[in-house]
């Protein structure tokens, strides 16, 4: 009598253990869903490189094209000409292509590219509907400037070329970034004083007395909150 009650819940035990396993089992169904975040989270990723290595290739440029323009410092009329032409970036636009002209092009044009790749990447990030318009400025200011660089190292474009078109390229992409950063700061993502400092890097780099370097690294700690990356 004692056996007959016992077997049942021994029974019913065993069934309840049974569907166990497959409860645990369960959620190993939904793995295919859990991959779709990390592969979003990967392409946001690059944020923080872009806004570390963007500044750092742009102060390299600046200490490679203020190397490149040393050498002409020594040539008969090259002190009247910088007075002239406003620092050393009068003496570049007048000096022959050279192996450091080239790298110092080449550094410009990775640089604005990093920075157009920087503002496309962020501007997809916002809620404000700015992603069309920074991309495009982002992508006509990184080709403009790739352009231009292609055209004076294969003679195809001279020197007489205006400064409006020279440097256009990399305005547009500054204006992209610009406006990136402005929507950030209103959705408070990037503090004030990042986008302040940020200005006046801007001011600093628009200077004609070779202070890229010195603009490049306040961009560089304006940009520092971006280039951590989210836990």
């Amino acid at each position: 009598m004692t056996t007959s009650t016992l077997s049942p819940a021994r029974h019913a035990d065993t069934t309840s253990s049974g569907v166990a396993p497959s409860l645990a089992a369960a959620p190993t169904s939904t793995a295919p869903a859990s991959t779709a975040p990390a592969t979003a989270s990967g392409v946001l990723d690059r944020a923080p490189l872009l806004a570390l290595l963007a500044p750092l290739v742009l102060f390299a440029y600046g200490i490679v094209d203020w190397v490149d323009g040393l050498d002409q410092l020594s040539r008969p009329g090259a002190l009247g000409e910088l007075g002239e032409l406003g620092g050393l970036g009068g003496i570049v636009s007048a000096r022959e292509q050279g192996a450091l002209t080239v790298a110092a092009g080449i550094l410009l044009v990775v640089a604005v590219g990093a920075f157009a790749w920087l503002a496309t990447t962020l501007g997809r990030q916002l809620r404000l509907p700015v992603a069309a318009p920074t991309a495009l400025l982002a992508a006509f200011g990184a080709g403009a400037t790739a352009a231009v660089w292609l055209g004076h190292l294969t003679g195809l474009i001279g020197d007489g070329l205006p400064a409006a078109l020279t440097w256009g390229g990399p305005v547009l992409t500054a204006v992209a970034l610009g406006l990136v950063l402005v929507a950030l700061t209103l959705e408070g993502r990037l503090p004030v004083g990042s986008l302040a400092l940020a200005a006046l890097a801007a001011g600093v780099l628009l200077l004609p007395w070779g202070l890229v370097p010195l603009g490049s690294l306040l961009l560089l700690i304006a940009l520092a909150p971006l280039s951590r990356t989210p836990a």
